[in-house]
């Protein structure tokens, strides 16, 4: 009897033991993949956020180069629809001087199209033989309908062609003026070599993705459940078992898509579920031969899949892109600017991290780098860059573009003077003190054109500042001949 109610303990003590592993083992997973579905969330929405800035200021370059064309009041006065037989001279003269203005401006960034439509279908400028091929015979018709009342849109798929973007703006009653760049133009918008796992798109209002990398079946049921979120309330972001996306709009009726596919990483997690489930069958076996014993199996460690997803490329932190993300976004926009730009680089250093963590802790420092990145965030978050370069260092590339020199400086000026005063009043909760920060400023294209050197100005400024007790911003060219490297 003793022999036998031991035998039955040592079984049902074993039977307990692996049902309790299964279930953790379960529970486990599951829990590990909802923080990491969660975070992937969060990566994914802060990278579209700066993808959608990128994908922005992209379409807001061929805008602001077509506006030049606009500038010239007999070009814009001119109608070849309603000028008669007796002023085909002028006529002949006029769209001459066009045609060699518009050629000019296409080559700035060798854009596809760059002319005026009139009423009769007559245009003047460089008219690609896709733009004939897409809106055909009627093409005034078309072009103005694709308008939908408003004075100005982007536009695409016209007979199902999505590979070009057409800008589109109305000049008065019998003429419109059409420009279009390549889609696959946006290929510099997104991370080059991106893995297999991330996907990028642009899609219209009605979910047509008009340019994708790496586009999959994942992408596209993303797209469609992102669908459904657009509205007032963009960015949005979704998730599934299967993946995280993220979107932002961009432009009028455009949206840009990120999409990070993690169901090949879930499946890790079923595989690993199955082989927990065939041990624990094969320990039950076991535990009834040597259940009199008293001994219950001895578990195997829990090994559970920790995920290998990461992106290296933004801040967990704060949000931030850093790295070479960073450094690319700051590059392409360097390259991509045209004469008459105005930008600066910032340099943003908490002075007293070291003394913070050495006081407070982690948190404090969780708190003084939160706070910082705030502050830099309302400043600058529209528009233009924000990014973390290193554990309490931030780097702002701000564009104060205003075509007259004098005015951008100004207004530069008066922007991070203002950032001064409210990085000045940055304190830890509970009166643990203040958060003493540094800047350091480098002007774009008065101290350099070229990144790295952008940098190293800043950098040079940055370390002016620190000396500061206040937080004041030091420009490079107002450094002594002596501390200029």
């Amino acid at each position: 009897m003793v022999a036998a109610a031991r035998r039955k303990t040592g079984i049902v003590s074993g039977i307990i033991i692996c049902a309790a592993f299964i279930i953790t083992a379960f529970v486990g997973a599951m829990l590990i993949l909802d923080q990491n579905t969660k975070m992937s969330r969060e990566n994914v929405y802060a990278m579209n956020s700066q993808l959608a800035r990128g994908a922005e200021s992209k379409l807001n370059k061929l805008e602001s180069i077509s506006s030049r064309v606009f500038q010239n009041k007999r070009f814009i006065e001119y109608d070849a629809s309603v000028y008669s037989h007796s002023d085909e001279y002028e006529a002949m003269k006029i769209e001459n001087d066009i045609n060699e203005f518009l050629s000019s401006m296409s080559m700035i960034d060798n854009y596809s199209d760059f002319f005026f439509l009139y009423a009769n279908n007559h245009t003047v400028g460089k008219v690609s033989k896709a733009a004939n091929e897409a809106f055909g015979k009627d093409m005034y018709e078309k072009v103005r309908t694709s308008l939908k009342n408003k004075s100005s849109a982007w536009v695409t798929g016209f007979n199902g062609d999505y590979d070009r973007l057409y800008f589109v703006r109305h000049i008065n009653s019998g003429t419109v003026f059409v420009s279009s760049m390549v889609t696959n133009d946006l290929k510099t918008m997104f991370p080059e070599g991106s893995a297999e796992h991330l996907s990028f798109a642009l899609a219209d209002d009605n979910g047509n993705i008009i340019f994708a990398v790496n586009r999959s079946k994942v992408t596209e049921d993303a797209v469609k459940k992102l669908k459904n979120e657009w509205g007032d309330g963009e960015p949005v972001a979704v998730d599934s078992l299967k993946y995280a996306a993220s979107s932002d709009k961009c432009g009028d009726n455009w949206h840009v898509v990120s999409v990070t596919d993690f169901s090949s990483r879930n499946s890790r997690y079923v595989r690993i579920l199955l082989y927990c489930g065939a041990i624990m069958a094969g320990a039950v076996i076991v535990v009834f031969f040597v259940g009199y014993l008293f001994s219950s199996s001895r578990m195997p460690n829990n090994m559970i899949y920790r995920g290998e997803y990461a992106a290296n490329n933004v801040d967990r932190l704060t949000g931030l892109i850093m790295n070479e993300a960073l450094e690319n976004v700051i590059i392409g926009k360097i390259d991509r600017c045209i004469n008459g730009t105005t930008m600066v680089l910032l340099l943003v250093k908490i002075k007293n991290y070291e003394l913070i963590s050495e006081n407070y802790g982690e948190s404090a420092v969780d708190e003084a780098l939160l706070k910082t990145a705030e502050v830099l965030r309302e400043f600058y978050g529209k528009n233009n860059t924000v990014g973390k370069t290193g554990d309490n260092e931030f780097a702002v590339l701000a564009d104060f573009t205003d075509f007259n020199l004098f005015k951008a400086h100004d207004r530069m000026k008066a922007n991070i003077r203002q950032l001064e005063e409210e990085l000045d009043k940055l304190e830890l909760e509970n009166e643990r003190g203040m958060i003493r920060c540094a800047v350091g400023a480098s002007i774009y294209p008065d101290d350099s054109d070229d990144y790295d050197t952008l940098y190293e100005n800043a950098k040079a400024a940055l370390e002016d500042s620190e000396k500061i007790r206040a937080c004041k911003c030091r420009y490079f060219k107002d450094l002594d001949k002596g501390e200029k490297k």
